[in-house]
């Protein structure tokens, strides 16, 4: 009987203790399953959000495609314009012979002076002004000229003067920009001598300052539309003075000696850049339309600017 009791007894005890791990583990349960509920409704909920974010996502890559689009569009619409309009705003220079350089002493990059064919072609009538670049700026999001601040020209009476501070490869992205490029030195000299072979766009003496910005008289680049009287054969505006031009050639002192006689290219490689004309700080000897300058096609100078010429399909 004893025995039995026993026996009981620890029936009894094993049985409380199930019934006290039993509560235990029903109080764990009833805390775990509103944190498992609420995990299950934050993982609905971000499921939510990112299919939310993956359709907003999609909206705006297609908003996105949906503006390159429209960008790609009025590029090509400006382009089609561009090509309208260049020839409007060029001098057709037509095709004829040059008596190109001199045989001028202590000028030797301009000797021999020799007999060049040039076939038709345009070129700007005026040079690129600080409105025209800014235009170019503004499209592109291309670097300012080092004088610029905040994306512009310092000063508003500045707009029509031509633009420096750029350098030959940064006339060469603008020429691209407009559908046009650099002249040849072969195209720029025919341009501002004509086909009387002047010294200078409106003749053989450098004459008073109604002709052109030079001998740093006004210290300083002059509107592009300031000297009528200075306009060459062809009716190009500021050849000589107010900034020097770069041209596409690469320099070399004895390219005269051995260059082609029919539309000289340059030399295919060098160190120099070709500038042309002089600018508003030069003398009457360095602003003549046979003087040649040069510098790197990275360097940029407050006297140095450009203006871009154009084929001709006719090419007479």
């Amino acid at each position: 009987a004893m025995g039995d009791w026993a026996s009981g007894a620890a029936i009894l005890i094993f049985a409380l203790l199930w019934v006290q791990i039993f509560m235990d583990y029903r109080k764990k349960l009833l805390r775990i399953v509103p944190l498992v509920r609420e995990a299950a409704d934050r993982n609905r909920e971000f499921r939510g959000q990112i299919a939310a974010a993956e359709k907003g996502a999609q909206d705006v890559v297609g908003s996105l495609e949906q503006i390159r689009e429209e960008i790609l569009q009025c590029e090509e619409k400006r382009q089609n314009l561009q090509v309208l309009l260049n020839p409007k705003e060029m001098i057709r220079v037509p095709g004829g012979w040059l008596q190109m350089g001199t045989n001028l002493v202590n000028h030797e990059e301009e000797n021999p002076e020799h007999e060049v064919k040039v076939k038709g072609f345009y070129i700007d009538r005026f040079e690129v002004t600080n409105l025209q670049y800014k235009d170019f700026v503004d499209a592109t999001g291309y670097r300012d000229p080092a004088h610029w601040f905040s994306g512009s020209f310092p000063q508003a009476n500045l707009a029509h003067h031509p633009v420096t501070n750029v350098s030959w490869e940064d006339a060469r992205a603008y020429a691209e920009w407009v559908g046009k490029r650099l002249p040849t030195e072969a195209e720029w000299e025919r341009a501002a001598r004509g086909d009387s072979n002047s010294d200078y766009p409106w003749g053989m003496t450098a004459m008073a300052q109604e002709t052109a910005n030079f001998d740093n008289v006004r210290e300083g680049t002059s509107s592009v539309r300031k000297f009528p009287e200075g306009k060459s054969e062809f009716g190009v505006w500021d050849m000589c003075g107010n900034v020097g031009e770069w041209v596409n050639d690469w320099y070399d002192a004895n390219y005269y000696e051995s260059s082609p006689g029919s539309d000289p290219p340059g030399p295919t490689e060098g160190r120099q850049k070709v500038h042309r004309g002089g600018g508003y700080h030069c003398n009457r000897v360095d602003i003549r339309a046979s003087a040649r300058h040069f510098l790197p096609p990275t360097s940029y100078m407050d006297y140095i600017g450009f203006r871009c010429a154009m084929d001709d399909d006719q090419g007479q």
